[in-house]
């Protein structure tokens, strides 16, 4: 027999338990981001990232890093994502090449593949003085402490191009913030 005050209890909690997850994520959604700007006087690009963040050259990555700085942000990128917020590159080709290159195109718009599917359309993305693209793939994420690999992160990719320079910012598993995205888009430029 159906017992109603067991599965009102339990309908309860997980009201209960709901809100207090949408309160924690609107409190984080609504906090503040503050950003500085990040300059690279040799590949000559500027853009804009949150404090708690830094950009290095990392031997081990063999590359160019964006890692956290803050306890708290170290917490969220450790585990599955390396401790990596994002990789950089830099190549010598423009925006034609990159689009004939590496994407396929279906009549009038670009489109890659990830690891569910092979039509990951690609988005056109501008700046004062480059074009660009970006797309978000689910991508695998390999977490640190047991070893498990999946298909369950969220890879989203940046092309800035000027001329036949293009700057590459691949996230490692965990999607940016769309502040954060919207900040590094309207703020990137090649410095002449």
């Amino acid at each position: 027999m159906f017992d109603n005050s067991k599965f009102q209890n339990y309908m309860l909690k997980l009201t209960i338990f709901c809100g207090t997850l949408l309160s924690f994520f609107t409190t984080l959604s609504a906090q503040t981001i503050h950003f500085k700007t990040y300059r690279d006087t040799i590949h000559k690009i500027s853009f804009d990232i949150p404090n708690y963040w830094t950009i290095k050259y990392s031997k081990e990555q063999d590359g160019v890093i964006c890692i956290p700085t803050t306890k708290r942000q170290k917490d969220i990128y450790k585990d599955c994502f390396e401790g990596i917020v994002f990789r950089m590159d830099f190549d010598d080709y423009g925006l034609d090449t990159l689009l004939f290159q590496q994407f396929d195109k279906i009549g009038d718009n670009y489109v890659t593949s990830d690891r569910v599917t092979h039509d990951v359309p690609v988005k056109f993305i501008n700046g004062g003085n480059w074009k660009g693209i970006r797309h978000d793939n689910i991508c695998g994420i390999s977490c640190n402490d047991n070893g498990f690999h999946a298909a369950a992160g969220e890879c989203q990719f940046f092309y800035f191009c000027k001329g036949n320079k293009t700057v590459e910012i691949q996230t490692n598993g965990r999607a940016l913030d769309d502040k954060v995205i919207a900040r590094l888009v309207s703020s990137f430029k090649f410095i002449d």
